[in-house]
C-alpha cells in the first residue's frame, strides 16, 4: 500500500491495511470525541446507514465526500467510497482484498482510507476511501461488502454510468437495499435506461431502484396531475390523444440525454393505461413521434423533442447539492442535462379541443401553465420549480429504502417507448 496520495490528503483521511479498517474507524472515533468531550460538545456515534458510493476518479470521489457530508445532518451514515485510481502506477498487491482473503494480482492493488466526520451541528459520520488500481477494481466487492453495517439499510449510490452487466455491478447490488443512479448523468442514456430496467426486472426480490432524476421531476408531474383536479376538466383526462414533452440539450453536435423525457412520459403512460406500440418511432433522436393507444384503443400521439443551447450542468456537486440562498434568489444558471423544459397535453372530448401545458421560463427556475378549456376558466399560474421540488437530490432517495411501485411502472413504460425491452406485455 501506498501513502500520501493526494486526493486522500485533501479529504483528511489516514492510509490504513484493508484488515484495520474498522480498528482505525475505533481509534479516530475515541479520538475525536476526547476533543469534542473536552470541549463539551460531544456526540454520539448514530450511523444509521451504510452509503456505498462508486465514482470515476479520486477527484470525482472527493466530490461524492462533499456532497455526503452535506447530508450527515439527516442521514448520519458510514460512508464507503470507491474509486479507480487515475495517472498513479500500481502499488504492491494488498493481503486481503478480495472475497476470498487472497492476494490482489500483481497487476494491481486497492489502497484504503478512513476517516470520521464531525460538523460544526454535531453532526457524525464515518468515511472509508478504497482506491482501486487496475486489475484490482473487479476484487472491490469483496472488500466492500464486509464493511457494511449489518442491521442497517444499505444503499448503492453510482455516481455516473454503471458497468452494466459487470461482474462488480450485479455483486455490489446484491449486498445492498437500494441501488441509486442519476438517470441525467448517463452518457448513453437509451442504453442505461434498458439496463436499469433489466436490471429492476431481475433484482427487485433482492434491491430496490431509486432514480435521483425521478425525484427531481416531483413538481412536474404535480402540475400536469393538478391540470385535471377540477370534475368537469377530468374527462378530458379519458381522451387525451397528444403528448409533446421538451427536454433540455446542448449544443445540436453534442450528444443529448433524453432519458428524463421518457421517463415522465412513462409516468403518464402507465398511470393512463397506454398501450405502448413496440415499433421503431419517427423522427431522429432530437425529435422522436410515438404512436400508443389508450384503454378505448383511440390513437395517442407521443412527441419527445429536444430544445438545443440550454446551459447544462456537468459538476457531480452541482446535481446533487441544493442550491445556496443566493443562487436560489436568482435562479440557476443551468439545468440538469435533459431537464424537462415543456410539456404540452392535447384532449378531444365531444369534439372540443382542450390543451394543457407548462414550460419553464428564460430564468429556468420558474415554470408557467396554460390551459384553454371549451366553458372552463383555468388561470394560468407561475411555480418557483425549486420550491417545490426540482431541487431533489440524493437525500431523497436515502430516505425510504423501500420500492417505489410507480416509479418502477414508470420506468418500464419509458424503457419500451426508448426502444427499451423487447419483453412483451408490461
Amino acid at each position: 500500500m501506498t501513502s500520501g496520495t493526494p486526493q486522500a490528503e485533501l479529504v483528511g483521511m489516514h492510509a490504513v491495511p484493508i484488515e484495520s479498517i474498522e480498528q482505525q474507524l475505533d481509534n479516530l472515533w475515541r479520538e475525536s470525541n476526547v476533543g469534542l468531550a473536552a470541549s463539551g460538545h460531544a456526540v454520539a456515534r448514530n450511523t444509521v446507514l451504510t452509503l456505498v458510493a462508486v465514482t470515476a476518479s479520486p477527484d470525482a470521489a472527493r466530490e461524492a465526500l462533499e456532497i455526503i457530508h452535506r447530508l450527515n445532518a439527516e442521514h448520519p451514515s458510514r460512508a464507503i467510497v470507491v474509486a479507480p485510481a487515475t495517472g498513479t502506477s500500481p502499488p504492491p498487491a494488498v493481503r486481503g482484498a478480495d472475497a476470498g482473503g487472497g492476494d490482489v494480482p500483481e497487476s494491481g492493488s486497492i489502497e484504503a482510507y478512513a476517516g470520521t466526520y464531525v460538523d460544526p451541528s454535531n453532526c457524525y459520520g464515518e468515511d472509508i476511501l478504497l482506491v482501486a488500481h487496475g486489475e484490482a477494481v473487479r476484487h472491490l466487492p469483496g472488500v466492500v461488502l464486509p464493511l457494511i453495517v449489518s442491521g442497517l439499510p444499505s444503499f448503492l449510490w453510482w455516481t455516473g454510468e454503471p458497468p452494466w452487466g459487470s461482474e462488480m455491478l450485479e455483486s455490489l447490488v446484491d449486498g445492498c437495499d437500494r441501488f441509486v443512479v442519476d438517470t441525467s448523468a448517463m452518457q448513453h442514456p437509451e442504453r442505461s435506461m434498458r439496463a436499469l430496467e433489466d436490471l429492476l426486472r431481475r433484482k427487485s426480490s433482492r434491491c430496490a431502484i431509486g432514480d435521483v432524476s425521478w425525484s427531481v421531476q416531483v413538481p412536474w408531474r404535480d402540475i400536469v396531475a393538478q391540470f385535471f383536479d377540477p370534475l368537469d376538466v377530468r374527462v378530458y383526462l379519458e381522451t387525451v390523444d397528444r403528448v409533446t414533452i421538451e427536454y433540455a440539450a446542448g449544443e445540436e453536435d453534442q450528444p443529448s440525454n433524453s432519458s428524463q423525457a421518457y421517463l415522465f412520459a412513462g409516468w403518464l403512460a402507465s398511470r393512463l393505461g397506454w398501450r405502448i406500440n413496440l415499433a421503431q418511432p419517427m423522427g431522429i433522436d432530437g425529435n422522436r413521434q410515438h404512436t400508443l393507444r389508450d384503454a378505448s384503443g383511440r390513437m395517442v400521439t407521443l412527441e419527445i423533442s429536444a430544445r438545443y443551447g440550454v446551459p447544462m450542468q456537468r459538476s457531480l456537486t452541482q446535481q446533487h447539492m441544493p442550491p445556496d440562498d443566493e443562487a436560489d434568489q436568482h435562479g440557476p444558471h443551468a439545468v440538469r442535462p435533459g431537464a424537462l423544459m415543456s410539456v404540452y397535453v392535447a384532449s378531444r372530448h365531444d369534439g372540443q379541443l382542450a390543451t394543457f401545458a407548462v414550460a419553464r421560463e428564460r430564468d429556468l427556475a420558474h415554470a408557467t401553465t396554460a390551459c384553454q378549456v371549451p366553458g372552463i376558466a383555468l388561470p394560468s399560474q407561475t411555480v418557483h420549480l425549486q420550491s417545490v421540488g426540482e431541487t431533489g437530490s440524493l437525500a431523497d432517495q436515502l430516505a425510504d429504502v423501500g420500492h417505489d411501485p410507480i416509479y418502477e411502472e414508470a420506468l418500464q413504460a419509458g424503457a419500451l417507448l426508448i426502444g427499451a425491452s423487447a419483453r412483451k406485455g408490461l
